[in-house]
């Protein structure tokens, strides 16, 4: 018997398949290798390979799915899939809670931190890219840093739950890139905060994003710059994250941001962006923005800079980043300078 499909020959199907599949494999190999570029001290370029095999980007898939799965399946037993907070029930109230920051070793935000081993008398740096999950390859460069950068992924992006397990195992740290509301009509994507939101929609679009991320110590901002200077907005996005016991970060993408005092109202841990490494994103920009990072860093005893997925941040840090030891400088994860904050007995910098 004959087999085809409708109108194809069997045979020009089968190699119409094999192209097909070789393609398929193709790409994903050049998916699987990545190359950052490295300037060499004595001039030219060198390029250090970073590989990344599909299998283990295929085994992040497989745990997050089954982690995803697991959530659902406690959620239909009644629970609610959330982790709370130190000195804090299940569900308060806007601005129920508040008090001191939580700062328990057994606080949610402690239990996922990346350690470090923190080289006395060296100014620290928490370095965040944010705008991780939607291009998978550039999500892959990011991860081929050297660790421990903090990764911020957006809530929408399809493979955004497998990439951020596959950082975590890389010695990366996590937060959501939470879509918030900006001045103008420039959208922040689906599921944002938007100012038209009742209170219990915010902590519910704040712990359904949340719930994709394992990992996640907390939570920054993803534009934001209308939503972040509401004080009235900022408390339930508060309540959710002491709720389960994270941190936040605030990307300041406002002067007028009042994300620092709702932290401190509710008792959550945050910090603050210091510096924009590529609003300008070309080579001499961001390392005029590292230098200030530099500044920072050794006059306060600690800086937060926060980029982006751009080609030339990617080379910049790569460069950058292996140099620090010698400036009398240490890349830390973003939760080493909120744990110096709470330990000097305040909430914000």
């Amino acid at each position: 018997m004959k087999l085809a499909l409708p109108g194809i020959p069997f045979l020009a199907f089968l190699r119409a398949r094999r192209s097909a599949i070789v393609a398929g494999s193709l790409a994903l190999v050049l998916l699987a290798t990545l190359h950052v570029v490295v300037p060499r001290r004595g001039g030219g370029e060198d390029i250090a390979r970073v590989s990344l095999p599909e299998e283990e980007i295929e085994d992040a898939l497989d745990q997050a799915n089954a982690a995803e799965e697991a959530r659902l399946a406690a959620a239909r037993g009644g629970g609610q899939g959330v982790v709370q907070g130190a000195g804090q029930g299940g569900g308060g109230e806007a601005g129920a809670g508040a008090g001191p920051a939580i700062r328990a070793i057994d606080a949610e935000w402690e239990k996922r931190s990346v350690p470090v081993s923190l080289q006395p008398g060296r100014g620290y740096v928490a370095i965040v890219i944010d705008d991780m999950g939607l291009d998978r390859p550039r999500a892959m460069r990011a991860i081929g840093l050297p660790a421990p950068l903090t990764l911020s992924f957006l809530p929408y992006g399809r493979d955004a739950p497998a990439l951020a397990v596959l950082a975590r195992q890389r010695g990366h740290e996590i937060l959501l890139h939470m879509p918030m509301q900006p001045t103008g009509g420039e959208s922040p994507g689906p599921h944002a905060l938007t100012v038209d939101l009742a209170a219990v929609e915010i902590r519910g679009r704040v712990g359904a994003a949340l719930d994709r991320f394992g990992d996640a110590v907390g939570l920054n901002n993803h534009m934001g710059s209308r939503f972040t200077v509401d004080r009235r907005l900022m408390g339930p996005l508060m309540d959710e994250l002491r709720g389960r016991g994270l941190v936040f970060v605030d990307s300041r993408t406002a002067a007028e941001s009042q994300g620092s005092e709702a932290a401190g109202h509710a008792g959550v841990p945050m910090a603050m962006r210091d510096v924009f490494l590529d609003n300008e994103a070309t080579a001499d920009a961001i390392n005029r923005q590292l230098r200030e990072v530099e500044r920072i860093a050794r006059r306060r005893g600690h800086a937060v800079a926060i980029g982006h997925p751009h080609d030339a941040t990617f080379a910049a840090l790569a460069a950058w980043l292996p140099g620090l030891q010698e400036k009398g400088l240490q890349a830390v994860p973003v939760t080493t300078i909120i744990r110096r904050n709470l330990e000097r007995g305040r909430t914000a910098q």
